[in-house]
């Protein structure tokens, strides 16, 4: 899958797929040339080569990589991190990596037709995984079955983290004020950054829960920018970590920073935007 990309005549250009003109397909005026398509044997031992650089012992993140000789199994668990993490045993991991959707209008099922394709899942399967995934697109709508998947303490935590959030409630009563005045490209976007932190909200409080003591929580994200306010996801969500029961060890930036949409770059002017690695780690509490 991970190389899949490479060997196609496709390449990800925002949220869509752009065509090589060998494709066969339609070109616009400029037709696309994406260079080089490699073969499956060169792309795959590539890709392999990459990972075992990346596994080799690390200063950055110690006590990660440097175990080696240390095996074990691998489980995949099938599903939506909103319905799964619930079933998981409170303090049960060691560590957790990940890389969630960030708050950008991006739809990541066409960002990844292309695997999705290899898998065969249809159109109806396709809109149904647009709606149980982390909010982060104009067409999700609110997920009514939250309440139900959530524990009572982890949903009222939660739910408290959000609401007393000042700055997430500053901009989100900024953004409601853009739509109502129709300065919004989309009236879906205060709707899709409320959804976005209510439910990362939930998810940090269940990490918090499933994490044991002094266990690692590490998270990419990525700063945006709607209405001309920056959002600043990073701060936002470290908020929660620590209501959470984390403590906040560092936030690394990215030395290079995101632009802006165009339409923001047109109405509002360029402004780098912060793409952060955030190291989160479990208190004893």
């Amino acid at each position: 899958m991970c190389v899949l990309e490479d060997i196609s005549y496709t390449r990800k250009d925002g949220q869509y797929l752009r065509w090589d003109h060998r494709s066969g397909r339609r070109q616009g005026k400029r037709p696309f040339h994406k260079g080089h398509i490699a073969s499956f044997e060169e792309a795959i031992v590539g890709k392999l080569d990459e990972i075992y650089t990346d596994l080799q012992p690390s200063a950055l993140l110690p006590g990660f990589f440097n175990t080696p000789d240390q095996g074990g199994e691998i489980e995949v668990l099938c599903g939506s991190c909103l319905h799964l993490l619930p079933t998981l045993e409170a303090a049960s991991f060691d560590g957790l990596i990940t890389s969630p959707p960030y708050a950008n209008r991006y739809d990541y099922t066409r960002t990844y037709a292309l695997e999705l394709a290899l898998l065969g899942i249809g159109e109806d399967e396709i809109r149904e995984l647009r709606q149980a995934m982390v909010s982060c697109t104009v067409e999700n709508r609110a997920k009514a079955d939250l309440p139900s998947v959530f524990s009572p303490a982890v949903l009222a935590r939660a739910s408290a983290a959000f609401a007393g959030q000042q700055a997430l409630q500053t901009i989100l009563n900024y953004l409601e004020w853009q739509k109502e005045t129709k300065a919004l490209n989309n009236a879906g976007i205060p709707r899709m950054v409320h959804h976005y932190f209510y439910e990362l909200a939930l998810v940090i409080f269940e990490c918090a829960r499933v994490l044991k003591p002094g266990a690692a929580f590490v998270m990419v994200n990525d700063n945006v920018r709607y209405g001309g306010a920056t959002i600043p996801v990073d701060l936002i969500l470290s908020d929660f970590a620590e209501q959470a029961g984390f403590s906040v060890e560092v936030i690394w930036v990215l030395p290079t920073g995101k632009g802006n949409s165009s339409q923001q770059m047109g109405a509002h002017g360029r402004e780098e935007l912060r793409k952060c690695i955030y190291i989160w780690r479990r208190r004893n509490d």
